[in-house]
């Protein structure tokens, strides 16, 4: 009997040990942090209890306290784009499939709690549209690599994205995974946001790398890092390499000045932090990549008095305007650090409206001091020479055999995107499509623009085929991006559509209704649901000015809340009452059309504009804000004719705001088309920014600050400051011999440098840089043509990995394309005795008498417009 008790009892602790292992144990097991994710949980609670219902509801269902937790700390510190637009089902899917893949892997054990919590079980990398992709990603390719180690997991994962996407350039709005897959490509930061998103969805901590601004080229450049059995490592999104930390960019992230990533949470890892916020922090990430140095910012007043709490931005030089890098505030000592790069910064700093600036060299330097006794409005020019890091050697250690396999990998990966995209309408099948508001041209255009997503579009279309007078069909689809042609559903599209009605003159509905698009948001419904829920508590006829004032009242705004700034719906916006300047600013533009009054956002500046007493009106948003007062900017340009400087790349335009100016977005903007360039601006401070670019990086900048007054006109010139003739740099002779098969037959170089130098370029058509560098040449088509001389297009046999033309990239009409079946690139590295390090593209300006005379390799933006500056001298 006793011992038929002592069972019982056993098999009672036995269950009850069980049933705590199996719903009770801690997902946050730190008793103190678990406190204090409890307490922000709380306070997040009550700041989104407008959608209580929809994100809370979800509590009622029996979770594990592992679900419980997780979902806490996941609302805890979500930004207010997520609490505003999805609800407790979708972060209640995110967190069991977490799990799911922690418990199916073998590796899903070793990763530690702090790197599981930040870099797996978080559903969201950037700001892109949030989908479904970790449950799809983790069906779809589990039992691929369920066998393997984690270090080959993690590049097969790599390998199963190259297969779905590739890169092409695309427009700022990040594209949810899901939708990057059924286009088949996507630009890096969309690349990459991808593939961290399919390493967590197998369980493989992930985070997205991103250096805000190249130092030593334009643009900037997100790739992503790896936890693989206790080391983060670095790859290449859907570009994969033969093993880990590899990449084109390696070269070139040790020439970086930044590079960060944002831990969403309370985060306490190893890393310096830049941004601690309540929400998030920011990671520097640069001593993984190149040599660094801390300095150090220290700001005072006018009298030498340490000023505390003063904004510092670290600013460094990249198209045409000093970006911040890493902004941050002075402490009671009146100091500021960043551990940086060994290159050239612009240090700002601000306070109550004034500020001061300096350029420091952080390879002479590691502190500046700054003294605040500047203010708005002195007129006067001012030049910096800003000098990038020199950057250092990076080796790999793969073998010739690892690298054929791999390339040879990499082109089966293609073969099955390609045999994807054949799926897409053919012409003739576009043809057969009829629609009596549409053109044959116009179902063309609109269908090919959709990709992958043309059964939404043509589903679309179709509901609106007879014919319309007043339904503008081909101006509402015209006002979409193309990004939105490619990811936008047909029921949305559906209910944004409106007819004519005749209230205003045409081109101002047009403009200010019709639109769904209002900046570069994800569409989302909103008419229908603003109207009503607007109209009941405004009326059905308000002015804007009601509008105006129920926004100020009801939305409240701050900096930090929407941290990943991905735009919050006009719908989220209503509903959770808390916002970002910017999502609050898309609220009320939609809020007007909603309620039939035209309204838009003017991207480049920023300003708002309703139409009322049949004009457009200028809105001041913040309560300090006077209604606006315009004067006039005439930018004229008087330099080499061989140069057209170009907003953003040569040029740009800031206005002053709070101790700091900030640039207008005036890209792809027809008022900056062509010189003289006449802008309506508002009376205010301004800097006119102009650079000029080394093919080595170093920039001539030149900063011009002038005021615009109120109806008057401010003429202004364009100054880019000329290259200074350095001696070039001499890279060998090609021997007599070098030759090339093209067209069926043999060809010499120095045949075709005869007349003009010959601009040779090896190339990998399937890596970014390459696609970069044709990109360019295809928008210089007509000046190259102009000079004439001939460009040489070889791509390794290797590298072919797809039908490659000329005719594709729209390059100048001399441009010859071939493979290197001979060796060429072999025997003129050979012959010149110079390393390269198999970082494409490879280009050579190469004279009449054989000389090599420019050389460019791996990533560079510009580099067209180098190369010319180099031929013309």
């Amino acid at each position: 009997m006793k011992r038929l008790i002592s069972l019982a009892i056993a098999a009672i602790i036995i269950s009850l040990v069980s049933c705590k292992k199996d719903n009770v144990q801690h997902f946050i097991t730190d008793e103190a942090y678990r406190s204090q994710v409890e307490n922000d949980f709380e306070t997040r609670k009550e700041l989104a209890q407008g959608r209580s219902t929809e994100l809370f509801s979800v509590f009622d269902e029996k979770l594990s306290l592992e679900e419980t937790e997780a979902l806490k700390f996941l609302y805890a510190y979500m930004p207010y784009s997520d609490l505003a637009d999805y609800d407790g089902e979708f972060f209640l899917n995110q967190v069991k499939y977490a799990f799911k893949a922690r418990d199916f892997f073998s590796w899903g054990k070793s990763v530690p709690e702090d790197i599981f919590r930040h870099f797996v079980l978080v559903y969201r990398v950037n700001n892109e549209n949030l989908d479904t992709a970790r449950m799809f990603i983790f069906n779809e390719i589990k039992d691929r690599i369920k066998d393997m180690s984690m270090y080959d997991a993690a590049l097969e994962v790599n390998h199963w994205c190259h297969e779905k996407v590739c890169y092409r350039a695309s427009d700022a709005r990040t594209s949810a995974p899901l939708a990057s897959i059924r286009t088949s490509f996507g630009r890096c930061g969309e690349e990459s946001t991808f593939t961290v998103t399919a390493l967590r969805a197998v369980g493989i901590p992930a985070r997205q790398c991103y250096t805000p601004r190249w130092a030593h080229t334009d643009d900037n450049h997100a790739w992503v890092e790896v936890w693989v059995d206790g080391k983060w490592y670095f790859l290449g999104a859907c570009e994969p390499d033969a093993k880990l930390d590899m990449g084109w960019f390696a070269a070139p992230s040790t020439r970086c000045m930044m590079v960060h990533s944002n831990a969403f949470g309370k985060y306490k890892g190893d890393e310096e932090i830049n941004f601690r916020g309540e929400l998030f922090a920011k990671i520097n990430m640069l001593p993984n990549y190149t040599d660094t140095k801390k300095i150090t910012v220290t700001v005072t007043d006018e009298s030498g008095n340490l000023v505390e709490n003063a904004k510092v931005k670290f600013k460094l030089y990249n198209y045409a305007e000093y970006y911040p890098i890493s902004s941050g505030e002075t402490d009671s000592e009146g100091k500021a650090s960043l551990t940086t790069g060994l290159g050239d910064l612009l240090i700002w700093a601000s306070k109550d409206g004034k500020y001061d600036y300096a350029k420091i060299d952080v390879r002479e330097s590691d502190a500046i001091t700054l003294k605040l006794n500047r203010i708005s409005g002195a007129e006067y020019e001012e030049d910096f020479d800003i000098v990038p890091p020199a950057g250092k050697p990076v080796t790999t250690n793969v073998t010739p055999d690892e690298a054929d396999k791999n390339n040879k990998r990499l082109a089966f990966e293609d073969s099955i995107r390609n045999a994807y995209l054949k799926t897409f309408p053919t012409d003739d099948e576009i043809a057969k499509l009829t629609n009596e508001n549409l053109t044959a041209e116009q179902i063309h255009e609109i269908v090919k623009k959709s990709e992958g997503n043309y059964k939404e579009i043509i589903a679309f279309t179709d509901a609106h085929a007879e014919k319309n007078e007043n339904l503008f069909l081909y101006d509402f689809i015209k006002s979409l991006s193309d990004k939105d042609l490619r990811d936008c559903e047909a029921v949305t599209l559906n209910q944004h559509i409106m007819e004519y009605d005749g209230k205003y003159p045409v081109e101002v509905f047009k403009k200010g209704i019709l639109p769904a698009r209002i900046e570069v948001e994800m569409i989302r419904p909103w008419r229908q649901f603003l109207s009503e829920n607007l109209g009941k508590i405004l009326g059905t006829n308000p002015s804007y000015s009601a509008i105006l004032e129920w926004t100020k009242a009801n939305i409240q705004t701050d900096t930090e809340g929407n941290y990943f700034n991905c735009p919050i719906s006009p719908r989220g916006v209503f509903e959770l009452r808390h916002a970002d300047s910017r999502s609050r600013d898309i609220f009320f533009v939609a809020a007007c059309r909603s309620l039939n009054i035209p309204a838009y956002l003017d991207n480049a500046t920023r300003q708002i504009f309703v139409y009322d007493d049949n004009d457009w009106q200028i809105v001041a948003m913040e309560d300090a804000k006077p209604a606006a007062k315009t004067g006039k900017l005439v930018l004229k340009y008087n330099g080499t004719k061989e140069l057209k400087p170009q907003y953003w790349t040569h040029y740009t335009i800031a206005k002053f705001e709070d101790g700091d100016f900030t640039t207008f977005d005036y890209e792809d903007d027809p008022r900056v088309a062509q010189f003289p360039v006449e802008l309506e601006l508002e009376e205010g401070y301004y800097m006119l920014s102009t650079g000029n670019r080394y093919s080595d990086g170093e920039v001539l900048s030149h900063l011009e600050f002038f005021n615009i007054k109120q109806g008057e006109t401010m003429e202004r010139e364009v100054k880019i400051r000329p290259l200074v003739q350095r001696e070039k740099e001499f890279y060998g002779f090609i021997s007599s011999d070098s030759q090339i098969e093209a067209d069926g037959k043999t060809i010499k170089l120095n045949d075709l440098a005869k007349d003009k130098p010959l601009v040779l370029c090896f190339i990998d058509p399937n890596r970014e840089p390459t696609k970069h560098t044709l990109k360019e040449f295809g928008a210089m088509r007509e000046t190259y043509e102009n000079w004439g001389g001939n460009i040489l297009m070889v791509v390794p046999q290797e590298k072919l990995t797809e039908p490659f033309s000329a005719a594709k990239w729209n390059l100048p009409k001399q441009t010859i394309v071939t493979t290197d079946s001979n060796g060429l690139m072999d025997k003129i590295l050979r012959d010149t005795k110079q390393q390269y390090n198999d970082n494409p593209p490879l280009i050579f300006i190469i004279d009449s008498n054989g000389k090599i005379t420019f050389r460019s390799d791996g990533y560079r933006i510009g580099t067209a417009e180098l190369i010319y500056k180099s031929i013309i001298g």
